[in-house]
């Protein structure tokens, strides 16, 4: 057993049509449903038909920086300077996605050896202005990107140097090649989504540690968007469990964290859950956790309905990966696929969890009178994406007020109407579809 893993899990390395306004359902997103995926398959064919019937709305690739960078560049802003060498599945996937409406998130690491005093590409970069002029050449590259996660599990020490047990210094560190990275990025784009942190479920600073020392040097915490998160599962995925003890962080805790989180930047900041996953049949030299496949699709749905009930909290849950690795002792079964391309259980669960993409376009009045909701109805107006079976809801809390089901028709309008004997105050309306994010809007009763 790894020092530090709690008792049991074992690891080896690790329009309402009213005179009122209305409002459209963009602003609150849910959350995407993300997947580690290469471009092709190894039988060579592409993988985006793939992608399309699982229904995904973001492929997640990593970019090497020092791959890219063997020597330093000239112009280390300008993608075309002859010392990068970019990877050709990445342009190949950044092209595609386009044309299957795939958002595209790349996490970028590894430090050259120039970069950071001839030491390992774990080792931080000696100034974060060269990972951050890195950035804006990859921004420049692949100008469709628009999620960037800085680092993989910098709270690891075989991640991101420097880092000892529970000490200040690795957190530290990243907080200023974060809050470098941000500039950058934000100054190519300000639709690009920084995504900071990206801390894993145990490591050598527990994540709530790594983000209470993850300060700046005047104090401050770096500036981020979305607070990545890597919530590998020690038990079955449930929010109604308690806390890990000594700080581990589990898709079960994605609540807690989601509280400590927001507590340290005084606001809501979204949680990007970018690697999510469970083996299957047997454990691996990455993770000696495993379940049966049965019950690895069982994961997989629990932890996609977690980002999905927690709404804006969660920005996004990501699967780990499409492929198991190839047939070995010690490979990591924790794919979608066999490497032979069999569909494991856990595909259909995929095809089957919420997505963003799908989510249908809402509409209705930002307040309504209570005679209006006795009488003729809170009129609710739903565009689905595709077809099927609807649930509009009036809840007050957790009480449920009005209820509508009806099929919806893709590319159909459909206004329905949530009639109840309700007093004043704040109420949700909630809709409910098969392979959809819910969506949750808010309404003032007067």
């Amino acid at each position: 057993m790894r020092p530090g893993w709690p008792p049991g899990c074992f690891a080896r390395t690790v329009p309402v049509i009213a005179a009122l306004v209305f409002a459209l359902a963009a602003p609150a997103s849910g959350a995407e449903k993300a997947l580690w995926g290469p471009a092709a398959l190894p039988d060579g064919r592409s993988a985006f038909a793939l992608y399309d019937e699982l229904g995904i709305d973001t492929l997640q690739m990593s970019v090497s920086w020092a791959d890219v960078a063997t020597s330093r560049p000239a112009s280390p802003t300008d993608p075309s300077d002859p010392a990068y060498r970019w990877p050709a599945d990445v342009t190949a996937a950044a092209s595609e996605a386009i044309a299957h409406e795939i958002r595209l998130s790349l996490l970028v690491s590894n430090a050259p050896p120039w970069a950071n005093g001839n030491r390992p590409s774990t080792y931080a970069p000696t100034n974060p202005r060269d990972y951050a002029d890195f950035l804006t050449a990859a921004a420049r590259r692949y100008p469709a990107v628009r999620r960037w996660m800085i680092w993989g599990e910098p709270n690891r020490d075989d991640r991101f140097q420097p880092n000892a047990q529970n000490d200040p210094a690795g957190p530290r560190t990243y907080a200023l090649l974060l809050d470098a990275a941000y500039a950058a990025l934000k100054a190519q784009s300000p639709n690009n989504k920084v995504i900071g942190a990206n801390t894993w479920t145990s490591g050598t600073v527990k994540p709530p540690d790594f983000l209470r020392h993850m300060r700046l040097p005047g104090g401050r915490p770096p500036r981020l968007d979305w607070f990545g998160h890597n919530p590998f599962p020690f038990r079955r995925p449930n929010l109604a469990e308690g806390p890990l003890p000594g700080g581990f962080r589990d898709i079960s805790d994605t609540d807690t964290l989601s509280r400590e989180v927001r507590r340290a930047y005084g606001r809501l900041v979204p949680l990007w859950l970018s690697e999510y996953t469970i083996q299957s049949e047997h454990g691996s030299i990455v993770f000696a956790t495993f379940v049966s496949r049965a019950a690895q699709a069982q994961y997989l749905t629990r932890g996609y309905a977690i980002g999905d009930e927690l709404g804006s909290a969660v920005a996004g849950v990501g699967w780990l990966a499409l492929l198991d690795e190839p047939p070995a002792a010690d490979s990591a079964n924790w794919g979608l696929l066999t490497y032979g391309l069999r569909r494991k259980p856990a595909f259909a669960a995929m095809v089957r969890a919420p997505s963003e993409r799908l989510r249908p376009t809402v509409r209705l009045a930002r307040s309504a009178t209570r005679a209006m909701v006795r009488g003729p109805g809170l009129a609710v107006r739903v565009l689905p994406r595709r077809s099927g079976q609807l649930t509009v809801e009036l809840r007050k809390g957790a009480r449920r007020r009005a209820r509508v089901r009806f099929r919806g028709v893709a590319g159909r309008t459909r206004t329905v109407r949530l009639r109840a004997a309700v007093g004043r105050g704040p109420y949700t309306v909630k809709l409910r579809m098969a392979r959809s994010s819910t969506v949750s809007r808010s309404v003032d009763i007067r």
